[in-house]
């Protein structure tokens, strides 16, 4: 198992309302850690509740931003041209964040992306530990079928300028952090009734022998980001077979799909080296995924490695 996918020396991941703390948001070429760059990146620091300093910063990856993430985000070659290169910028980030916790939409993947970039810069590795806004919307607005800091945004009423941009998605975290605090209090009574609430990970198995795809439990973690969402395969993946990843999906709530639909949730990429029938390296399903993305669907396009760094999750 490589160090990227165990991340050892990572923080945890925590269920709590801190008076201080860190709002942080990164904007990337794509979802994979391993091969994908940061070219923005943003935090605030809270301190007793309120907002006492901003970092932000264009990174230049060192080549031509894909066209999709450019209509995605609006960032474009232009915007980070003249900015620093990571091994500038990501210094400057982790001393801005300190030891502070950590708060974040779907925080993972962005600790994830510093916690490889920093190893390949040769710079400590990131310990913070971290609260995921994500995971406390699954749990406080189960109402909602979709989770995204959009669809928070928007269900909550809260003011943006404009979303995927970091600076403007640390503040809309913000909002819904303090929103979430003020739903936990309403719910549960107190931070402390919220915190039991949530049940440990679990169901996190190696070598299934699987006659059928049926999950193995019905304890499922509801806070789980593959909880009741909608999976889709597309290429061989590397390291394990496909009915083995769909059985991971399943015993984890998860649900699975054989072709890309607006239900779709998650497009995981294989390899497609052996499909002599694909020419510019995208799959059909691929393509597919890509546009519903741009049309606003709920669609994540994920590499085999991010799905593994779900499943730890």
């Amino acid at each position: 198992m490589s160090q990227q996918y165990t991340r050892e020396k990572k923080g945890s991941s925590l269920i709590d309302f801190p008076e201080s703390y860190v709002v942080i948001d990164l904007e990337t070429t794509g979802l994979n850690a391993n091969f994908d760059d940061i070219i923005e990146a943003a935090a605030l620091k809270i301190c007793n509740g309120e907002v006492t300093d901003t970092y932000q910063s264009f990174i230049n990856p060192g080549y031509a931003i894909p066209d999709f993430i450019t209509e995605l985000t609006g960032i474009s070659d232009d915007m980070v041209k003249d900015a620093p290169l990571i091994n500038v910028v990501l210094p400057q980030f982790m001393n801005f964040l300190g030891d502070s916790i950590i708060v974040g939409h779907n925080v993972n993947f962005d600790i994830n992306f510093i916690y490889d970039n920093l190893e390949k810069i040769n710079c400590p590795a990131i310990q913070n530990d971290f609260i995921d806004t994500l995971r406390l919307c699954r749990k406080l607005y189960k109402q909602m079928s979709h989770h995204r800091l959009s669809d928070m945004v928007e269900a909550l009423q809260i003011p943006v300028d404009t979303m995927h941009r970091s600076l403007s998605d640390c503040y809309s975290c913000l909002s819904v952090f303090k929103n979430c605090y003020n739903e936990a209090i309403r719910q549960y009574g107190s931070v402390q009734e919220f915190q039991k609430s949530f049940k440990p990970h679990s169901n996190r198995r190696n070598g299934i022998d699987i006659s059928s795809i049926v999950a193995e439990t019905e304890n499922f973690d509801e806070t789980h980001p593959l909880y009741n969402k909608e999976c889709v395969f597309t290429g061989t993946l590397d390291r394990m077979k496909r009915a083995v990843a769909m059985q991971y999906v399943v015993n984890f709530g998860g649900l699975i799909g054989k072709s890309v639909t607006k239900r779709t949730n998650y497009l995981i990429l294989g390899n497609n080296d052996m499909c002599k029938s694909i020419k510019d390296g995208k799959s059909t399903k691929h393509k597919k995924a890509e546009d519903l993305k741009l049309k606003g669907q709920d669609i994540e396009i994920i590499s085999e490695q991010t799905f593994y760094d779900m499943l730890e999750m």
